[in-house]
């Protein structure tokens, strides 16, 4: 028995590590890291800044496939899932301006005037459905 949970969790660590680095790799391609490390000027963080990221995307492999509970209380996972919606917005909009998407759009369906009211609308829709998946699962 004990040998099947050092199994399992050598496992784990390794799907998430192999996880985290595939996801690192397509956020860097992306150019994420670059746009937000120029913006804010953190360059040399960025050994600290991967590890982060791999690290946590590890951990919560391990989180989910154990289905361990996280001791927070309300305002710790509002906090934590202010943060990931704020990754998530961040990535959505990398991949979009790496696609090209906005301006594509916006010429083909002649809405160039009202394209800042599509995002907005985009915006509401996303943070309405996050709402609803919130309290209903």
């Amino acid at each position: 028995m004990l040998i099947k949970k050092i199994l399992y969790l050598c496992f784990c660590i390794i799907a998430g590590s192999a996880t985290a680095a595939g996801f690192v790799a397509f956020i860097t391609l992306l150019g994420v890291f670059q746009k937000l490390i120029e913006k804010y000027k953190t360059a040399k963080y960025i050994r600290i800044i991967e590890t982060a990221i791999i690290s946590g995307v590890t951990l919560f492999n391990l989180v989910y496939l154990y289905e361990l509970s996280l001791p927070f209380n309300n305002w710790g996972m509002s906090i934590f899932c202010l943060s990931g919606g704020i990754f998530v917005g961040c990535l959505a909009g990398a991949l979009a301006e790496t696609l090209n998407i906005f301006p594509i759009l916006s010429r083909r369906f002649k809405i160039r005037k009202w394209l800042p009211y599509v995002l907005i609308a985009a915006a509401i829709g996303k943070a309405c459905g996050s709402l609803v998946q919130l309290l209903n699962f």
